[in-house]
């Protein structure tokens, strides 16, 4: 019998979770180099209401607002009431003095914060995402080797057939088609177990993948 005490296993800074972000409002301040990925990526989410904040905006940054009615732009820099009325707020104002007055506004009020390259700073880190809709692959290293995680981001994107996608939208109707409760549950796990998905989802097979999902419905 081994007596040795194991180690505790390393404890991580941060939870990945999903937020809902549905009725609320996000705050972005600055005009620093991940603000325009930034704005990209709010675009995709469904926030009540963006507002982007700097006393000099760049055209280049306005023109990623444009033809999108959620966007807000002001022309200055940031108050506490702003902080107070956001919900999240990115930070890339490379200001140091006032990314520390935004984050001690933003934990006064209890508000989620992410202050790009500033890890001590943060409430929230940002992830590298892949999109293929509707499924979101979300990669963090918690704010500490966020070019690694970059970088994984781009070798699994290059890698990830289309058919992730196309399997994920049939198996989100095949969802919506059937009553919750557990049933739902198995039939969707052991279709996702299923020898012949990932065969189908590298070869996006539409055509396969909706025969197997209606076949293994009509046996429930």
């Amino acid at each position: 019998m081994n007596d040795q005490i194991q180690p505790p296993a390393p404890r991580h800074p941060a939870v990945p979770i999903g937020l809902v972000t549905t009725c609320r409002t996000l705050l972005i301040i600055g005009i620093g180099r991940d603000i325009g990925p930034r704005i990209r990526h709010a675009r995709l989410f469904d926030w009540y209401r963006i507002h982007v904040m700097w006393p000099t905006l760049p055209d280049e940054l306005v023109a990623l607002t444009e033809g999108d009615e959620r966007f807000v732009l002001h022309r200055r820099g940031p108050t506490e009431e702003d902080i107070a009325r956001a919900d999240v707020i990115i930070e890339d104002c490379e200001d140091p003095a006032l990314a520390q007055n935004i984050t001690d506004w933003s934990r006064k009020h209890r508000r989620l914060i992410n202050a790009i390259d500033k890890p001590e700073l943060c409430d929230l880190y940002y992830m590298s995402l892949i999109f293929r809709d509707p499924l979101i692959v979300a990669i963090t290293s918690g704010g500490d080797a966020p070019a690694l995680a970059a970088l994984l981001r781009r070798q699994l994107e290059e890698k990830l057939s289309p058919g992730w996608s196309t399997a994920s939208r049939i198996m989100a109707e095949t969802r919506q088609r059937l009553p919750s409760g557990q049933a739902r549950k198995s039939l969707l796990l052991s279709l996702a177990r299923h020898p012949d998905l990932l065969r189908l989802i590298e070869s996006n097979d539409e055509a396969g993948l909706k025969e197997l999902f209606d076949d293994a419905v009509y046996r429930l």
